[in-house]
């Protein structure tokens, strides 16, 4: 009866262990800079630029952009900075730096920019 209490209570912590680490994605999800979460790879329908095109934010502060439409291929780099709510843009040769007010939704699968100086928004998902 002694060796099943002694395994009565670890096999209780693992079921509690496990289940209290199987949202952990989401939580971690919770506590990610804004930096953190816009890096990686966004998409977006055409809105932005016209053409669809896939814009790629590097943790070095660098981007690239990459579009194809009717069969032309189309590449450049620039430069981003998060600071108080704002993402700056600088797209070489495309776009002088330009402000967006920005937000994640959809556990940070969507984000939407909206450009401080027209207002005009686009909708980029990873």
């Amino acid at each position: 009866m002694a060796m099943k209490k002694k395994l009565l209570l670890p096999g209780i912590l693992a079921i509690f262990l496990c289940v209290g680490l199987s949202g952990c994605n989401y939580i971690s999800d919770l506590f990610l800079s804004d930096d953190d979460k816009l890096i990686g790879t966004w998409d977006n329908d055409g809105s932005w630029f016209e053409v669809p095109i896939a814009i790629t934010f590097s943790i070095n502060g660098t981007l690239e952009i990459e579009s194809g439409f009717g069969g032309i291929g189309f590449f450049s780099e620039g430069s981003w900075d998060m600071k108080d709510g704002i993402l700056s843009i600088e797209i070489d040769d495309v776009l002088s730096q330009s402000d967006f007010r920005y937000q994640f939704s959809e556990e940070n699968t969507k984000l939407t920019l909206t450009e401080t100086d027209t207002n005009d928004s686009f909708i980029l998902t990873k």
